[in-house]
């Protein structure tokens, strides 16, 4: 991880995982000392994350974090006030925030608190950090930031399609200890790096289903041709070209 954060360059390949698993590694054994080098890794410019980590920012860097961090919310909150990390990078260290919360090592009304002071500190753009705080702040049951997510919700800052405004009143409507119970279902710190990491192919034990013999079938309209040709071109962590408003991983590409 010193290497990676030293000059990540090296890493940024489809070839070069050894940094992806010692993330994993680091966290499931409570490695404090990673905190700062993960930080540090993930400030880096928005181009280069994606072919550093690739899905792990979206899929298991809030819980990496939370796992090294003994506690600690600095580097979490320094990576989500951080204008030049990822968007996808800084809704994460969300997501890390909410972790600890669920594993009782830091309680919610301190990291409420927290999230209400972001809706006053984040720039209108880009989109996915809002969408990011919403989310986070539903999950943790927002009624002391309703007025404060409307508002971001009439300014446009929000993307419904993301997350909408019913889902945030629904989040409201449940009671404090299903909101609790809901949260440590959801946020959980690494503790099986091979369950952790199921999601990626190369664990996925499930036998390819047979090739089936071609068949022609009938043209299919332009439109239907223009948006797959988009969904191929379209990025995992892009917005999905069915103008669904979501990610593309997330929507078509799921």
């Amino acid at each position: 991880m010193e290497d990676a954060a030293r000059d990540p360059r090296p890493f940024a390949s489809e070839d070069r995982m050894v940094h992806i698993f010692a993330m994993y590694l680091l966290a499931q054994f409570r490695e404090t000392r990673a905190y700062p080098l993960l930080v540090k890794i993930f400030s880096a410019p928005a181009e280069s994350i994606h072919d550093l980590a690739g899905d792990v920012v979206t899929e298991g860097l809030g819980s990496i974090l939370a796992s090294v961090s003994g506690g600690d919310i600095g580097g979490m909150t320094a990576l989500a006030e951080n204008a030049k990390a990822d968007e996808y990078v800084r809704a994460a260290a969300l997501d890390g925030l909410l972790t600890l919360v669920a594993c009782g090592l830091r309680n919610r009304e301190e990291v409420m608190a927290y999230f209400d002071r972001l809706f006053d500190v984040f720039e209108p753009e880009p989109p996915m950090i809002w969408n990011g705080l919403a989310s986070a702040c539903a999950d943790l049951r927002p009624e002391e930031v309703m007025d404060k997510i409307r508002r971001a919700y009439e300014e446009g800052y929000i993307e419904p399609g993301y997350i909408g405004w019913d889902d945030i009143q629904d989040a409201l409507a449940r009671g404090k200890e299903a909101s609790l119970r809901f949260l440590k279902d959801r946020y959980r710190m690494i503790s099986d790096v091979e369950a952790a990491m199921s999601w990626w192919a190369c664990f996925d034990k499930t036998e390819p289903a047979p090739r089936k013999k071609l068949q022609s079938a009938p043209a299919a309209p332009a439109g239907v041709i223009l948006q797959a040709v988009a969904a191929a071109q379209a990025g995992r962590n892009d917005p999905c070209p069915c103008g669904s408003g979501k990610k593309f991983k997330k929507c078509c590409g799921g």
